[in-house]
């Protein structure tokens, strides 16, 4: 009787070292899990995912770049026409006022001189336009 449940006791040993040790032969379990670990093995469908993810990820900063260029472009045409529109408003403004002083000398004095901005008085001599 004795070497009957010595038996089984060393079968029931050696079923509960089998049962122990045999969650270990196999991948662990997060490995299975979607997060990305580089030192887990992945599967073909895990390399697959993460192709698609990152070029998902290059896909949105293409278009991020683009939109800011896009910005970009306009804030610097709102910028340069503004800029020309204030130049081309300035030379106006100018070519008025010289206008304007050359009309009123010339009603004033009556012989005005546009290039020196002077005129001949009837001493002969030539003062400038005040």
């Amino acid at each position: 009787m004795f070497l009957k449940t010595g038996r089984n006791a060393l079968l029931l040993a050696a079923a509960t070292q089998v049962l122990v040790l045999m969650p270990y032969s196999g991948d662990a379990h997060a490995q299975r899990s979607d997060r990305y670990n580089p030192q887990w093995n992945q599967d073909y469908r895990d390399r697959e995912r993460d192709d698609w993810q990152r070029r998902e990820r290059e896909r949105e900063r293409e278009r991020e770049r683009r939109h800011d260029a896009k910005t970009t472009g306009v804030v610097v045409g709102v910028v340069g026409a503004a800029v020309v529109a204030g130049v081309i408003a300035a030379a106006a403004k100018r070519e008025r006022e010289t206008r304007e002083r050359a009309d009123y000398c010339m009603n004033r004095y009556g012989n005005y001189d546009r290039r020196t901005d002077s005129y001949r008085d009837r001493d002969g001599y030539t003062y400038p336009c005040r």
